[in-house]
C-alpha cells in the first residue's frame, strides 16, 4: 500500500503542492512560485525546503502526481502542448523521475480536479459525472462508471475549444467560435460588456455604476445584492447559451448522474446552479432532466492535488 503521495498542480506562475494520504486527506499544502527558466529543479529545491520546515521527510514519499494545463498524454506522461509553461512534446514523467527519484504520473489539471471531487468532494456519491471548470478558460472532464474517460490521446474533456458555439468574441486558440471566450469566468464579463455596448439602454445597466469595468465577481455580487433580478438572470442565461447547449449535448450523450462546476466561476454558488438549471430546462427532455444533479465543487484549491494523488494511486499504487 502506498501511503504518501506528493501532488503538484503546476500552473503558469506557481504550483500548488500537497502531501496527500491514501484516503484523500491533505496533510500539508503550500505554494511554490515558478522559476520559468528552471521549473523542475526549482520545484524540487523549494518542495524539500517546505517539507523540512514541516518536519516531513522527503524519503516518506512513495509517488508523485503532476497535473498541469494543456494537452497531456496521460499514458506516456508527455505534455504535448502547455503554452503557459512553454512546453511542447515535453516528457514530464521522464524528466521528473530522473530529478525527483520517485515514480511519477502526469495528467491534465481539469481531469485532476474532477478526480479530486469524485474521490472525496462533491462527486463522491456519484459514479458518473461531467465536470466543468469555469476560470480564466474552460476545462472539463468525464467520469463514467468510476472511470476517467481519456480518449485516444488523453485529450478528452477539452470542452473549451472547438465547434461553432458563438460568434461574439474570437478565441485565441487558433479556432474562432469556441465556448471559452464568452462563457469562462473571464469570458462572461467580456461578453456582457460587449452586449451592453450594443444595447446601451438595457435595464441591467442600472445595477452597475461602471459597467465597462465589471468582472464576474462583480456580476455575482450585484445579482445577490439585488435579490436575483429576473432581467439580470435572463441576460446571464443568454450569455451562457453556448455553455448550456454544450451541457445539454453532453448530458444526452453520456447520461451522467451529475454535472459538477469548479473553477473561480463556481464561487457564485447556489445562484449559479439555479441559473444553469433554469437555462438547461428547455434544452433537455424530462427523462434526462428529472434526476440530473447540478452542483458546485467543494474542494477549492485542493481539488487538483487530491485528484493527482488519486490518479497516482490508481496508476502506480496498487
Amino acid at each position: 500500500m502506498k501511503n504518501k503521495i506528493l501532488s503538484i498542480d503546476l500552473g503558469g506562475t506557481s504550483a500548488k503542492v500537497g502531501i496527500v494520504d491514501q484516503n484523500g486527506k491533505v496533510d500539508i499544502n503550500f505554494i511554490v512560485e515558478n522559476d520559468m527558466k528552471n521549473i523542475l529543479p526549482n520545484l524540487l529545491e523549494k518542495i524539500k525546503e517546505k517539507l523540512k520546515e514541516s518536519n516531513f521527510q522527503y524519503e516518506e514519499i512513495d509517488l508523485i502526481g503532476f497535473s498541469t494545463a494543456g494537452f497531456i498524454d496521460h499514458e506516456q506522461g508527455i505534455v504535448r502542448i502547455a503554452g503557459n509553461l512553454n512546453w511542447f512534446d515535453f516528457n514530464l514523467k521522464d524528466q521528473a523521475e530522473k530529478l525527483f527519484k520517485k515514480p511519477v504520473v502526469v495528467l491534465n489539471d481539469a481531469n485532476a480536479a474532477a478526480l479530486g471531487e469524485f474521490w472525496v468532494g462533491s462527486g463522491e456519491k456519484y459514479k458518473s459525472v461531467v465536470f466543468y471548470t469555469l476560470g480564466t478558460g474552460i476545462g472539463g472532464a468525464i467520469i463514467i462508471n468510476g472511470q476517467l474517460i481519456q480518449g485516444q490521446h488523453g485529450y478528452a474533456g477539452e470542452f473549451g475549444h472547438g465547434g461553432d458555439m458563438q460568434h461574439e468574441i474570437d478565441c485565441n486558440c487558433g479556432l474562432k467560435h469556441c465556448l471559452e471566450p464568452t462563457t469562462s469566468a473571464v469570458g462572461l464579463s467580456k461578453a456582457i460588456k460587449k452586449f451592453w455596448l450594443k444595447n446601451p439602454n438595457h435595464s441591467t445597466l442600472s445595477y452597475f455604476p461602471n459597467p465597462q469595468e465589471v468582472e464576474m465577481v462583480d456580476i455575482a455580487n450585484v445579482y445577490k445584492k439585488n435579490n436575483f433580478p429576473q432581467d439580470l438572470k435572463d441576460l446571464i442565461i443568454t450569455m451562457y447559451k453556448p455553455l448550456l447547449n454544450h451541457m445539454a449535448l453532453m448530458t444526452k450523450a453520456l447520461d451522467p448522474e451529475a454535472i459538477l462546476i469548479g473553477g473561480g466561476g463556481s464561487k457564485m454558488g447556489d445562484p449559479l446552479i439555479d441559473i444553469i438549471r433554469t437555462g438547461l430546462k428547455p434544452l433537455l427532455l424530462p427523462v434526462y432532466a428529472a434526476d440530473l444533479k447540478i452542483q458546485t465543487a467543494e474542494l477549492g484549491n485542493d481539488a487538483g492535488i487530491i485528484g493527482a494523488a488519486y490518479y497516482a494511486l490508481q496508476k502506480e499504487g496498487k
